[in-house]
């Protein structure tokens, strides 16, 4: 379904900009088959930024004035919402983790929940959802929640259980937008406000017709979070300068942020510690897909050509060892990576190196939208108009 390589990522922007208009905003919620998809099929890029959120903003806002794809702007920038908020708020994901560790000693060997994860439910377009998930690593947006509800509110299991398994199979499972999503779906995010999945919506925007066997929970009360997790200020640094950033560590989260900062006099080091990518059980399909658009990205475009790059996998540590040596390197920029995997990664980097100076730098663009992402998206996105203008 998808190809991962920058190619496939970039003729599939172009393809799908003719619709990112009033086609997305009057179609975005059906649901179809695979042969007319009717969302940009973007975010297995996005979720690693082999083409940026603010790259797609660019494109779009070229051909169409804001009022002509407001939605599709409004979309991409929910991305970008849901990252700042988190950040604004980590110990929700902290605490998402442990929950969900526990919960997967207490359900591991539970009927009902190995059930909903092997696709043999009672309900037959649930297991459809369950196998084309693991299938192609992809589920629709509306799909999405319609799962997530049928997941917490008729199969009655931990929310948690469920981002989780998502987390193992999604492309473009990220962190942020992945819990948060599930803990709106529940009614924690914005409290008291949950979303139940109706037999009458699925069947409005799917190709799908529920039995009367097939019976869904259409009035469950949301569920009920005691915990109140505060707005944290967040030490961000857009001060730094290009001239002294000659080694850069590139982690698979911020794929092409040198493209999109146009910085060439450089020397890069990238890959994944495969080792030690494991906040979730990743699939095989979701660990090839990182690898290959990583080598796609650097090996595939002209902007790389003349740049010198490691790339590294399996021996991620020893030929990092080998990098910072062969340069004798005392200074290393490190883009700054939102909540997740990558955290812990760089924690043990800058720990086996103490006499390296790391600088952590972000992009402009986030910074940008985090200002305005600790309260609502309403909020939020009475700001896009201000924001557009800033790139």
């Amino acid at each position: 379904m998808f190809k991962s390589n920058i190619s496939f990522a970039e003729e599939q922007l172009v393809s799908y900009l003719p619709k990112m208009g009033k086609y997305y905003e009057l179609n975005r919620n059906y649901s179809e088959d695979k042969s007319n998809y009717t969302t940009s099929l973007l975010s297995p890029f996005i979720r690693y930024r082999l083409i940026s959120e603010e790259q797609i903003l660019k494109k779009v806002l070229e051909k169409y004035e804001l009022r002509d794809c407001e939605k599709f702007v409004q979309e991409i920038y929910w991305r970008t919402y849901w990252k700042g908020w988190l950040e604004h708020r980590p110990s929700i994901y902290s605490d998402y983790l442990e929950d969900r560790n526990k919960l997967i000693e207490k359900f591991s060997n539970k009927k009902f929940y190995l059930k909903a994860i092997s696709g043999n439910t009672n309900l037959s377009f649930f297991n459809h959802w369950v196998n084309t998930l693991k299938e192609d690593g992809y589920l629709h947006n509306h799909v999405r929640m319609w799962f997530a509800s049928i997941w917490i509110f008729t199969l009655n299991l931990p929310w948690q259980l469920g981002a989780d398994f998502f987390m193992q199979h999604l492309l473009d499972g990220d962190p942020a937008s992945n819990t948060l999503s599930w803990r709106w779906v529940a009614g924690i995010q914005t409290k008291g406000k949950n979303y139940l999945a109706r037999k009458s919506n699925i069947e409005k925007y799917s190709n799908i017709k529920i039995s009367d066997n097939e019976i869904l929970n259409e009035n469950a009360n949301p569920l009920v979070e005691e915990k109140i997790y505060n707005v944290n200020e967040l030490n961000l640094n857009i001060d730094y300068n290009f001239e002294e950033m000659k080694y850069i560590i590139i982690p698979t989260d911020e794929l092409n942020i040198l493209k999109d900062l146009n910085h060439k006099n450089i020397n890069i080091f990238t890959g994944l510690p495969l080792e030690d990518y494991n906040e979730h059980n990743f699939s095989e399909k979701i660990i090839k897909h990182i690898k290959s658009i990583c080598i796609s990205c650097f090996n595939d475009d002209e902007f790389y050509k003349n740049i010198k790059i490691d790339i590294e996998f399996e021996n991620y540590f020893k030929n990092l060892d080998k990098w910072i040596s062969n340069f004798q390197i005392q200074k290393i920029y490190l883009p700054y990576v939102t909540k997740g995997n990558w955290r812990k990664i760089y924690k043990k980097i800058i720990t086996r190196y103490p006499s390296i100076n790391f600088i952590i730098f972000n992009r402009k663009y986030d910074v940008n939208s985090w200002i305005f992402s600790k309260k609502g998206y309403f909020k939020f996105k009475q700001n896009i108009p201000q924001l557009i203008t800033k790139f």
